[in-house]
């Protein structure tokens, strides 16, 4: 589990800005792994073990992304999926988190795949704020990319207070997408982001 969040801490800005934009205080965005930034992210992570002990764990690969999300993020995600997890179950699939935050940098490199998989680069994305994840469904180890199921398990975004799903969106609709409703756009969350 630790891999997918280590990824993140690596750019040590990037995790000091977004220990900042939840909530903590890792002190000055420096790139220096400090006392302060160390501080912060235990702080972090006895929040989230305090919430995935109270709603309850998942699939390994679900676990390793939501580990990346923020903690608020984290609650909404977790309630999310159980609920998707029962509605899946009974129709002999599964539903796992199969993206979290992403650094700007891994952003910018998803951006210039080819194929595009993304209109968004580094910061345009609600990914890069920690604050939004993408499912898929599965059966077995099989991911399966075009299902009914997306819609019908996308539905229940409304059981949960404060995140919105992509599959309402009417200039593209992203099934697979979710995301707190906190900033209006991905330039307002960047913006406090960034402070």
């Amino acid at each position: 589990m630790a891999d997918t969040l280590a990824r993140v801490q690596k750019d040590v800005r990037f995790w000091q800005r977004l220990l900042t934009f939840a909530g903590y205080k890792p002190g000055k965005v420096d790139g220096v792994n400090g006392r302060k930034t160390k501080a912060a992210a235990q702080e972090w992570q006895n929040d989230a073990e305090r919430i995935k002990a109270e709603i309850g764990s998942f699939d390994e690969r679900s676990e390793r992304n939501i580990a990346t999300l923020t903690p608020e993020t984290q609650r909404s995600a977790r309630i999310w999926l159980k609920a998707a997890k029962a509605v899946a179950d009974a129709e002999g699939y599964d539903v796992r988190i199969i993206c979290g935050t992403r650094t700007y940098a891994e952003q910018d490199a998803l951006y210039r795949k080819r194929p595009r998989v993304t209109k968004a680069r580094g910061g345009q994305s609600m990914h890069n704020f920690g604050i939004a994840w993408d499912i898929g469904i599965f059966r077995g180890k099989e991911y399966i990319g075009d299902h009914a199921l997306y819609a019908k398990v996308g539905k229940l975004y409304n059981q949960v207070p404060g995140i919105t799903w992509g599959g309402t969106w009417k200039s593209f609709v992203d099934e697979p997408h979710y995301q707190l409703e906190k900033y209006s756009s991905s330039s307002a969350a960047r913006n406090a982001f960034e402070v």
